[in-house]
């Protein structure tokens, strides 16, 4: 922290160098176009939503329940970005731009296995805005960067979608999966990645000397270790989350109710089948009695709601791994079985 005369002029300078290295991010081009068809056959659907490796049912139960309720709102969410591959609109905060490859990388690790690359476009450019708002949180708390820097550090992080992605890529090549890391081998990725997205190495130098200056390496470690959102864009992804949060990301507000409440529940699903409403449902961290060996059941899992028949009085559901059951992941539950089953759930206006 900054306590005197030349430490306030050091910081200004490193501010000023940051406004410059901003200024000249946001005019730089990346590179390549996409990587392979951005829809497949079923288009936006839930039809070709799948689940990867990550613990991510709760944000592709989300999307696929969107992807019935409101394709087009999904469809406009994605655009090609100047930069190169595409950006991600939200209803709120800045666009992600999301490249060709980390839409490779996801695609190697098996992160996403859906149809056409649109889900894993959505799933990126999200991730990235998790990542966004960790690091957000983390300036904003922290008692290391000092309160007149921290403006020009939060202006940065809502403005470079450049800087943003390097250091993603950087953090997740170099943090074991119990968030130790070593800060020179972090501060040489962050340098090589800020140079293939063609930052100038004099403003990349500026960007890794403001971060030093800021002691943001040597406290970083123990920030991974504690906040996993600011592990890098997957790994926040990976580490769970809660449907709501993905519903507001692209509709603009969502809102939760607990299924022990039947009434105001039976109520939301009549809303549901009259049409643009997209629901997801959670189920209990332990199977309620019967449940545990039905071929639909997963213990603290988030399936889309996509349909109440008042008729029959029975839900259709759909499990984002697009199976258990097979061979898609669709199912119909006894409305008694689905209020039994699911502890909570979470919708769109």
């Amino acid at each position: 922290m900054f306590s005197n005369c030349m430490g306030w002029a050091r910081g200004c300078a490193v501010a000023r160098g940051m406004v410059v290295l901003l200024t000249a991010t946001l005019s730089m081009a990346a590179s390549a176009q996409g990587t392979g068809s951005l829809y497949g056959a079923h288009g936006v659907s839930p039809d070709a939503v799948r689940q990867g490796t990550l613990g991510s049912c709760y944000f592709h139960s989300s999307i696929a329940s969107l992807a019935k309720a409101a394709p087009e709102t999904l469809r406009s969410a994605i655009g090609r970005s100047s930069l190169g591959g595409y950006k991600v609109h939200f209803a709120s905060g800045p666009d992600e731009v999301v490249f060709p490859d980390d839409i490779e990388y996801g695609r190697t690790h098996s992160y996403d296995r859906s149809e056409g690359d649109w889900v894993l476009v959505l799933m990126r450019g999200y991730a990235q805005r998790a990542v966004r708002h960790g690091l957000s949180e983390a300036i904003q708390r922290s008692e290391i960067i000092p309160a007149y820097l921290k403006p020009v550090a939060l202006e940065w992080l809502d403005r470079s979608g450049l800087l943003l992605v390097a250091y993603d890529r950087a953090i997740r090549s170099v943090v074991s999966q119990d968030g130790s890391l070593d800060k020179n081998s972090f501060e040489r990725a962050l340098a090589a990645q800020l140079k293939t997205l063609g930052i100038p190495a004099a403003q990349a130098q500026a960007f890794v000397g403001f971060l030093d200056e800021t002691r943001f390496f040597s406290r970083l470690s123990l920030t991974v270790q504690q906040n996993g959102e600011v592990f890098g864009a997957y790994k926040a992804l990976g580490q769970g989350g809660i449907p709501v949060r993905v519903i507001e990301a692209f509709m603009g507000s969502a809102h939760a109710l607990m299924i022990a409440d039947r009434q105001m529940t039976v109520e939301y699903l009549q809303r549901l089948h009259r049409g643009r409403m997209a629901m997801v449902a959670g189920t209990f961290a332990s199977a309620p009695a019967g449940l545990a060996n039905s071929n639909w059941w997963v213990s603290a899992h988030a399936y889309s709601v996509l349909d109440y028949d008042e008729y029959s009085r029975t839900v259709k559901l759909r499990n984002p791994w697009g199976k258990r059951p097979d061979p898609d992941g669709y199912f119909t539950l006894p409305l008694a079985t689905f209020l039994q089953g699911f502890e909570s759930a979470s919708y769109s206006d």
